[in-house]
């Protein structure tokens, strides 16, 4: 597979080059080149690097291709990431020369600053092997530390102090490593694709047959790396704001397989008490960016729905929710907490606590109440489901004109995907009690519900909601219209009536002749319907109201309607 490394492509980039790849061949290239020896060389490479002099950059098969302009030739090197010493270039020199360092910074520059490995590059060799050794080892005492905590919890299930400081050691461990990424002068999303590119997979993704704690750990790896990313501000617009929301999307739906493959897993006393010992963390996921509100709840209900069953670990979690929010002075710093109050107070089976806290906030009561109608019908809770949806559809109105107008046409197609499961649920065809419901979300369920009329047949309220939305025969799907037309033709003249009328009203040639186009077409179903004096009658009044508009008048004439 070949690639092009574009500036902007960073998606691309750090998948290709992956950190610990980077990582290994800098430290290659600082022993093949000591920087003493070759800071010549070194600082021909780090200025074409800075200039802009190395494009068109490629990988295949971990090697690096692509060209560098200097002193007015172009020359391609070509750098092997896993064998630096075997580089080369067209410019013939032996060895390392400054367009492969170039070429190897541009890539390098993918990963971290340039600025920093110069600065490392600097250091005396000594040194540095001494930070790679201090690095390596305790990378491998936290490791056997971690191991040797582990193995005393799958025999004692009493000691309650130990699973604590198990879980409270695995985080000190995540925090340990997460400060050794590189982050010098990154943007926001580039620090999201460190995390979730380069970070996480460190941590080995359990099989199905792995321990319960095996799968805890990662659960706990995954939960870390969530709340690092949740924490990150998101930028306002643009292609970064668009990469950040879909890097904390996917991650999202990580967290919540891993907490799925977690509830798989049978569970001890000894383990119950690592879950327990695994709230306080948890709710720091709360503490969240509100922009990625959805996905944090997501996160947050998966764990409460499917880790933490314990009714009283729920109760526990409802409480210190509620407590939170009364402590919290403005409407964003609640939000979080009353979303979680509710959605705990529904597993407790709450459902007047539940509804009490969200219906002031229709963004979240109109998410929650859909989860939770959902919820109890998957488990056969006919009647609570039906309930629930009662709620809805009792504030529909109200919480649709609360909503921002550009978040109004999702509001809709939420609430009718709503009835749909509903009715599913329940078996109840009420077509009437439908009708109703896409009648009070007008004008935003105009589509939704042309289309529901001309399924039904309903040929004159078809032609009447087309009427009130100023439509004109022009903007009716042509099915339509032909069905319409079918059935009782006479339906369709007040809306030839209103788009006769509305070219006219433009004033311009054009649109006068769209408007005698339609007056054919209207004097035809006058003709077809045998009602010649009506449509006579309605000529020479129009007629009248236009004399003064000579172009108008002209193609009258011209017709023969005059």
């Amino acid at each position: 597979m070949r690639t092009n490394l574009r500036e902007g492509d960073a998606v691309m980039l750090q998948t290709m080059l992956p950190q610990e790849l980077m990582t290994k061949a800098a430290q290659r290239v600082m022993k093949l080149l000591p920087y003493k020896k070759h800071s010549d060389l070194i600082k021909r490479a780090w200025q074409l690097y800075r200039t802009g002099h190395v494009y068109n950059v490629t990988i295949e098969d971990n090697v690096l291709k692509g060209k560098v302009t200097d002193k007015g030739h172009t020359y391609e090197p070509s750098f092997r990431l896993k064998q630096a010493a075997g580089s080369s270039c067209t410019c013939t020199a032996v060895g390392l020369c400054p367009h492969n360092v170039a070429l190897f910074l541009y890539a390098y520059n993918q990963i971290d600053a340039v600025g920093n490995l110069i600065r490392t590059w600097k250091e005396p060799a000594t040194k540095r092997k001494k930070t790679e050794s201090n690095e390596t080892q305790k990378d491998v005492q936290v490791k056997q530390q971690t191991v040797q905590q582990q193995k005393p919890n799958e025999k004692d299930g009493n000691n309650a102090l130990n699973n604590t400081n198990i879980v409270d050691a695995w985080w000190q461990s995540f925090e340990e490593k997460y400060r050794r990424i590189p982050l010098y002068n990154v943007t926001e999303e580039e620090h999201m694709r460190r995390l979730v590119q380069s970070f996480f997979p460190t941590f080995e993704r359990p099989t199905s047959k792995a321990s319960f704690l095996d799968h805890l750990y990662y659960v706990h790896a995954a939960l870390f790396t969530f709340i690092k990313l949740v924490h990150i501000p998101q930028q306002p617009w643009g292609y970064s704001a668009m990469m950040q929301e879909r890097h904390v999307e996917q991650f999202s739906s990580t967290v919540q397989q891993a907490l799925k493959n977690l509830a798989k897993k049978p569970r001890t006393k000894s383990h119950e008490q690592l879950l327990y010992a695994t709230i306080p963390y948890v709710r720091n996921v709360l503490s969240g960016e509100l922009t990625y509100f959805s996905q944090i709840l997501d996160v947050y209900e998966t764990i409460w729905t499917s880790v933490l069953t314990d009714e009283t670990y729920r109760q526990e979690e409802c409480t210190w929710a509620i407590e939170q929010l009364n402590k919290k002075q403005t409407v964003e710093e609640k939000i979080p907490f009353i979303g979680a109050a509710s959605y705990v107070s529904f597993l407790l089976e709450n459902d007047h606590r539940a509804y009490q806290l969200i219906e002031p906030f229709p963004y979240l009561a109109t998410e929650h109440i859909v989860r939770f109608m959902h919820m109890s019908f998957a488990k056969k809770q006919i009647q609570r489901g039906a309930d629930w949806f009662h709620q809805l559809e009792q504030n529909v109105e109200t919480y649709l004109y609360s909503l921002h107008i550009t978040d109004r046409e999702w509001f809709v197609q939420h609430v009718l995907s709503a009835y749909v499961q509903y009715r599913i649920a329940t078996k109840n065809e009420q077509t009437e009690r439908y009708e109703q419901l896409l009648q009070r979300l007008l004008p935003y369920s105009f589509y939704t519900y042309i289309d529901y009329l001309f399924d039904e047949q309903k040929w004159k309220e078809l032609i009447e909601l087309y009427m009130l939305e100023k439509a004109t025969v022009d903007m009716i799907h042509p099915l339509h219209l032909k069905a319409v037309e079918q059935a009782d033709r006479s339906l369709v003249l007040p809306l030839y009536h209103q788009t006769i009328m509305h070219y006219i009203k433009q004033k311009n040639r054009s649109a006068y002749e769209q408007a005698i186009k339609h007056l054919r077409k209207l004097r035809a179903h006058y003709r077809a319907l045998k009602q010649m004096p009506r449509w006579e009658t309605y000529i020479a009044t129009l007629a009248e109201q236009t004399k003064r508009l000579r172009a108008f008048q002209d193609l009258l004439r011209k017709g023969k309607f005059i």
